[in-house]
């Protein structure tokens, strides 16, 4: 049974009045209130928990392992990177003069093929200088109709006479091998020019002739 003094205390207890209207936000704490006979009433606190989560641990980078030698680390020398030794001036001027040989080498030949293909010069003038089928390939393109065309006899004025070659790139793909790309002028034509050089020995295509030459092994005409 309840007591007169724990029911007034009760009605006193309670809020009276319009309610309030709705607040937007985060729910209040809620607040439990106790009464005692004998004392003054107790209030008692009840805090609603919510959902949280921690914080993410940083995530530091791995530690770089140590280099072998590190000046400022006490005790250590500094070794220095040895530097390539300078090149003998006498190797590369042989070098490259060995190279302006190699290109001027198959800038004749090249110039030579010319005068075959433009009917100026035999094929068998080729024997020295292209495998077999090279020569082969040459001689059939001295009949080419357009190529007779080209290389008529009438010429126009100011035009200088000869077939020639306008340009020359070399390419050296591997040791001992060289790709050709010509643009040669045919009379009033021009053509284009496609070769493979191979550093072969005489014995491959004409046995008994001195040392290795530079080999025309691949020919074609644009």
């Amino acid at each position: 049974m309840f007591t007169l003094a724990f029911v007034r205390r009760r009605t006193v207890c309670r809020r009276t009045g319009p309610n309030r209207p709705a607040r937007s936000g985060p729910a209040p704490m809620l607040r439990d209130v106790t009464t005692s006979v004998d004392g003054p009433p107790r209030r008692s606190f009840r805090i609603r928990v919510l959902q949280h989560e921690p914080d993410p641990e940083p995530i530091w980078p791995l530690p770089l392992p140590r280099p072998a030698v590190d000046a400022w680390w006490p005790g250590a020398a500094v070794v220095p990177v040895p530097e390539p030794p300078a090149p003998d001036p006498a190797v590369v001027r042989a070098a490259r003069a060995a190279d302006l040989a190699e290109r001027r080498a198959i800038g004749e030949s090249v110039g030579l093929i010319l005068e075959v293909v433009g009917g100026r010069v035999p094929a068998l003038r080729l024997a020295r200088i292209a495998a077999p089928q090279v020569q082969r390939y040459a001689a059939a393109a001295t009949h080419r109709a357009d190529l007779r065309r080209a290389v008529g006899t009438r010429r126009p004025a100011g035009a200088a006479t000869g077939d020639r070659v306008c340009s020359l790139r070399i390419d050296r793909p591997a040791d001992g091998v060289a790709e050709v790309a010509a643009v040669c002028r045919f009379g009033r034509r021009v053509r284009a020019m496609a070769c493979r050089f191979e550093l072969l020995s005489p014995g491959r295509h004409a046995p008994g002739q001195g040392d290795a030459r530079w080999t025309c092994v691949a020919l074609r005409l644009g």
